[in-house]
């Protein structure tokens, strides 16, 4: 395709595809019709009129010689709008840029106007290539950005959940922090196990755990793009560095969490053709790492190295049963491996054994499937269009005269393998607790990418009665949708970066750690059930770490209804065991579906807020009531003597 067909070509899918978001957006936003709202209406009008022109046009467009500028200077331009629609995006708050579909047009808009730029001032390059620059440089910069706040060195928890993720991480040296053996992690070892590294090293900083997190989302999904983008590296017009870009943003849909791709690393880095005994190595090593990760992903080791060989390894005549021993091998030895490490774990871990496996006791919430006010897509909708763009251009593939033939029996196993987790990680999202993203979906994004890329830019061995597959070029309707539905899954996250000082939040900490000063010596232990990353890190002190009914492990408990668990938590409440509760917000007004994780919230003030506060009454309060110091009903008297520092 000449430079000239291929901008025409370009143009014409890029003003059908503004024109599908400016129109999303003006219905999203039909009741707030702003100065924004006009804006996007005027630009769907000049849309219209433009693309009258364009798909009438017959003529070729090599009359039209736009003034040539150096090419530095136009990728300057575009860097500083780039860099001023990320300060917009990231500081400024109004109707365009607090909608998903709103950031997603203007960054569309940058990419595609840069992109026709460019191929008029550089005509030897393709305008999809430098869509692709543009909109996934723009994608990468944004998720980046979105983890800048997460990297502060505020004592008090950045989310409802992020401190204890440091509490978790921190019981692998228990006895060193809080001066005796606890009992290790339940839920997600091997993610608590990577982000006690720091711990291991002796660092008790806030400031440096949070940037180790940071690093493990951005490195450890990095380095399963690069394994991905070597299998199709050479099959595609894209750039080695570009190609990483892109998996990792595909990766970064659901998200595949960082403990979770070290599976796909081990498989990936393991994965020999011909070398069956070798890759049983690796993929019992995935095994073990699997076993102590999630119960879904005890299957991903074995099944990876399976889809990899039926990708690989043509049938080409040889008996059925001989071609799937190895595939059949690696999955019942890897779940074999991984069922036996959860259970080497559940004995180390100092844990009742009943307590692992809450999941499978949940309540499940049918209504998450479609768009609510939990995920604005719904599961069914968004994973349909993750995989859009995909069926999308195996069709193109297909339609181009590659056939993708290959014998039943590994479109067979593909087919299962995919139909499994689909159907595994949709039932998991429907869990009370999940469904707010992808992210339980997480294993059939790998699949997907791994088994629909390979048939997309022919990185697989066909049967040897049939022809090589010519990889697809990347100037079709398809790619830019292939580059478009990831950075729209980034956008999704508000990124509005905020702040907060050290030093603005000591005062509290200290108050706080004046009023547990002044319990010292009554007896029983105070209970931090929110905030026990303030002991972890020292900040507050001469308190005895209470394991039991920490805040996400009882939120847990309360969802899979573990009825011996919480009638434990209810004797020690009404027994008055705890002299003092260190929890969150007080709130126990009712929800809802009506509400972003509204059933979520029900649960907590059912089974554990109202229960609580039955015994136990507020004393003091920190972070505008986001976080409560609760008195046991039982000692009225100690209310006078402790001072209520809400500011």
């Amino acid at each position: 395709m000449n430079n000239q067909a291929g901008l025409k070509s370009f143009l014409k899918s890029s003003v059908v595809l503004l024109g599908i978001l400016s129109a999303g957006y003006l219905i999203e936003n039909i009741q707030f019709r702003g100065r924004s709202f006009m804006a996007v209406a005027a630009l769907l009008i000049v849309l219209f009129a433009y693309g009258i022109w364009l798909f009438g046009f017959r003529q070729s467009m090599e009359k039209f010689e736009p003034k040539r500028l150096p090419i530095w200077l136009v990728w300057l331009v575009i860097g500083v709008f780039v860099s001023m629609l990320l300060a917009l995006c990231f500081t400024q708050s109004f109707q365009l840029i607090d909608s998903a579909l709103g950031r997603l047009l203007l960054c569309y808009t940058l990419a595609a106007a840069g992109a026709a730029l460019l191929s008029l001032t550089q005509q030897q390059r393709s305008p999809y290539l430098n869509f692709a620059m543009i909109l996934l440089c723009f994608g990468a910069l944004y998720r980046l950005g979105v983890f800048i706040p997460q990297i502060q060195a505020t004592p008090f928890s950045l989310g409802w959940s992020e401190g204890s993720r440091y509490y978790n991480a921190s019981l692998f040296l228990s006895e060193s922090i809080y001066g005796e053996k606890l009992p290790l992690p339940v839920l997600h070892p091997s993610r608590y196990l990577m982000q006690a590294v720091p711990f291991f090293l002796g660092i008790r900083s806030i400031l440096v755990h949070r940037l180790w997190q940071v690093l493990l989302w951005i490195g450890m999904t990095a380095w399963g793009a690069v394994l991905f983008a070597k299998r199709f590296r050479g099959k595609l017009a894209l750039p080695f560095w570009l190609l990483i870009i892109a998996l990792a943003l595909f990766f970064f849909q659901g998200a595949v969490y960082f403990h979770l791709m070290v599976c796909v690393i081990l498989v990936l880095m393991g994965y020999q053709k011909g070398k069956p005994w070798h890759t049983l190595l690796f993929v019992l090593l995935a095994s073990v790492w699997a076993g102590i990760s999630r119960v879904n992903w005890m299957p991903v080791p074995g099944l990876l190295a399976a889809a990899l060989y039926l990708l690989d390894d043509p049938l080409d005549g040889k008996p059925w049963l001989k071609y799937v021993s190895f595939p059949v091998l690696w999955a019942v030895a890897g779940v074999g491996t991984a069922w036996l490490s959860q259970q080497v774990y559940i004995r180390l871990s100092g844990n009742d054994p009943a307590l692992f496996g809450s999941a499978f006791s949940s309540e499940l919430l049918w209504s998450r499937l479609w768009p609510n006010a939990t995920f604005s897509l719904g599961i069914i909708f968004a994973i349909l269009l993750v995989c859009l763009p995909g069926f999308i251009l195996l069709w193109e593939t297909w339609h181009n005269g590659n056939k993708l033939q290959m014998h039943w029996l590994r479109w067979l196993g593909l087919a299962a393998i995919l139909l499994a987790f689909l159907g595994g990680g949709i039932l998991v999202s429907l869990k009370i607790g999940g469904g707010g993203d992808l992210h339980n979906l997480d294993a059939f994004l790998v699949f997907w990418a791994l088994i629909a890329g390979s048939l997309i830019t022919g990185a697989y061995t066909p049967e040897q009665t049939q022809p090589a597959v010519s990889p697809l070029k990347i100037e079709s309707f398809g790619w830019i949708l292939a580059m478009v539905v990831p950075v729209f899954f980034v956008v999704m996250q508000g990124a509005h970066w905020g702040f907060i000082s050290r030093e603005a939040q000591m005062p509290e900490v200290q108050q706080m750690q004046a009023v547990l000063d002044l319990l010292k010596d009554q007896p029983g232990e105070v209970l931090f059930i929110a905030d026990r990353q303030l002991v972890t890190f020292g900040e507050i002190e001469g308190v005895r770490m209470e394991p039991d009914y920490e805040k996400v492990f009882l939120m847990e408990m309360a969802m899979g209804n573990n009825k011996p668990y919480l009638q434990g938590f209810y004797q020690q409440i009404s027994s008055h065991a705890y002299k003092a509760i260190i929890t969150d917000t007080l709130y126990t007004g009712k929800q809802g579906q009506t509400h972003a994780f509204g059933d979520e919230n029900d649960t907590w003030v059912i089974k554990v807020l109202i229960p609580m506060l039955e015994e136990y009454e507020p004393a003091a309060d920190w972070q505008n009531g986001g976080g409560n110091l609760l008195i046991s009903k039982a000692q009225p008297e100690l209310l006078g003597a402790i001072p209520n520092f809400a500011p």
